[in-house]
């Protein structure tokens, strides 16, 4: 692929294409926030903020993706 063509998700840091990110997120982490976002009635950069220093979400998404 081209230079360029591929940035790591922001929460789980795993390769995306980036023609398949949305807020710099993989798939499965942009619809996993969203969901938290509206279930918490929290904005969603809150969330993300709450999300990326979760330890537990890290160690989740390591083995989930």
């Amino acid at each position: 692929m081209a230079h360029g063509a591929e940035s790591p998700c922001r929460l789980c840091g795993s390769i995306v294409p980036i023609r398949e990110m949305h807020r710099h997120l993989c798939p499965v982490c942009d619809e996993y926030a969203q969901h938290v976002a509206l279930a918490t009635n929290k904005g969603l950069e809150n969330v993300l903020g709450e999300l990326q220093n979760g330890p537990v979400f890290r160690a989740a998404s390591r083995v989930d993706h």
